[in-house]
């Protein structure tokens, strides 16, 4: 009796959990998420994010992370999906995590007054983020946001020194910083820089110059010139170390939204 109610135990275990076991052998851990068929607007937001690296964030933001790029799926129909996501699964030691934060808001968007728009981020902001409307009255929904945590972030702060000759190479002209004329937006980026019948876009001369973010300054000392740049990107939109921070002292991603895009709404769709 006790014989045949192993067996059938056994049976019954087999048939559960084969598949699982055979899924779990052949393909590996990240085979079994084969056994649930996202959507392509799912599978477009899991490329997305293994392009960039979200190492260091709490799943939380993450999660936040995965609802920004898939709106901006839905915003630009962007129908580029990665060949062989398990490719780059293998490749990507962070794919789990990135997976389950998709997973785990599957059909959330956000929405600026009904409408799918623009919600640019950067890594670390200078202080205080960029007033949208700066890129035009489109983007007023973009808000201006302190953001004293950044300023104590490591690589905050950055300092380096180049030759006359390196710079003038980097802009291509004989030009020196003390010819600029600089103008910047009320939280110290440089909006532009020109000398003579000669301009540049602040974001034009960040990326002739290497530099991290658009709020720097040039001074010459000695034949050198010494930058001095602050935070990392564009300053638009949401500070990630800011909104890393948020979410590690229990704000909501909605919350965080808010806190930076005026109108911004959560919404979930089927």
């Amino acid at each position: 009796m006790k014989t045949c109610l192993k067996n059938t135990l056994a049976v019954c275990f087999l048939i559960l959990f084969l598949p699982y076991t055979i899924t779990l052998l052949v393909n590996g851990r990240e085979g079994i998420h084969q056994e649930t068929q996202m959507s392509e607007l799912e599978y477009q937001t899991l490329s997305a994010l293994l392009e960039e690296d979200f190492s260091w964030m709490d799943e939380e933001t993450l999660a936040l992370m995965a609802v920004l790029f898939r709106t901006e799926c839905m915003r630009t129909g962007n129908e580029q999906i990665t060949e062989d996501l398990q490719e780059e699964a293998s490749e990507d030691g962070d794919y789990e995590r990135l997976y389950q934060a998709v997973e785990e808001t599957v059909g959330q968007l956000v929405t600026i007054d009904g409408e799918y728009r623009e919600l640019p981020w950067h890594a670390l902001s200078a202080g205080q983020t960029r007033d949208g409307a700066l890129l035009g009255e489109e983007y007023s929904y973009i808000k201006s946001v302190e953001c004293p945590l950044d300023v104590q972030a490591d690589g905050s702060l950055q300092s380096f020194i180049l030759s006359e000759e390196e710079f003038a190479e980097a802009l291509g002209t004989d030009i020196m910083p003390e010819e600029l004329e600089i103008a910047r937006d009320g939280t110290d980026y440089v909006i532009s820089a020109s000398a003579g019948d000669v301009s540049w876009q602040g974001e034009e001369l960040r990326e002739l110059l290497h530099l991290l973010s658009s709020c720097f300054w040039l001074e010459c000392q000695d034949g050198q010139i010494h930058l001095t740049v602050k935070g990392s990107g564009h300053g638009f939109g949401i500070s990630l170390h800011t909104a890393d921070c948020m979410t590690r002292e229990g704000s909501t991603r909605e919350e965080i939204l808010q806190t930076f895009y005026e109108g911004a709404e959560c919404i979930t769709v089927p």
